[in-house]
């Protein structure tokens, strides 16, 4: 046995052997505490005792009470895939648009249409070239004296 051991047993007996034994300088045996009491469930260090007492009487009922993982809630299963759920906006959508009555004049809104498009030649309004009117090389003149010889008499109207 090791010295400090030897040290430590003497001094828990060094009351009873300076009484010598007797009755008097005795004292009374400790009652043994129950086996599932508090005390029992706590460690032996003298240090924190009243933090674990607390620990245990406060969370033990509540921890029972719900299940956790890492001191969340679990969440219902169900719960979680009616919220995930998508759900039509129609009715909403429909009665905010026609509840509005205002309505902005048609070129205002053209010029906005116009202001917002992008500035890409795709996004260009394709703009209508006008066509050069085509130019006759020949004259009136010219168109009746074919006509003339063409046909051998003048055919007016045509």
């Amino acid at each position: 046995m090791s010295l400090s051991l030897i040290r430590k047993g003497l001094d828990l007996f060094s009351e009873d052997i300076k009484d010598g034994g007797s009755a008097a300088g005795r004292k009374k045996p400790k009652r043994r505490a129950e086996p599932n009491s508090v005390m029992n469930r706590i460690g032996s260090n003298r240090v924190g005792v009243k933090k674990q007492v607390r620990r245990i009487h406060g969370t033990a009922g509540k921890r029972r009470n719900r299940a956790t993982v890492k001191n969340k809630p679990v969440k219902s299963a169900i719960e979680e895939y009616r919220k995930n759920q998508p759900s039509s906006h129609l009715e909403k959508n429909l009665a905010y648009m026609l509840g509005k009555t205002v309505t902005a004049e048609a070129k205002v809104t053209e010029k906005i249409v116009l202001q917002n498009r992008g500035r890409q030649s795709r996004d260009r309004p394709a703009e209508e070239k006008k066509k050069p009117q085509e130019k006759s090389l020949f004259t009136e003149a010219d168109f009746q004296n074919f006509q003339k010889e063409f046909f051998g008499r003048r055919v007016e109207g045509v």
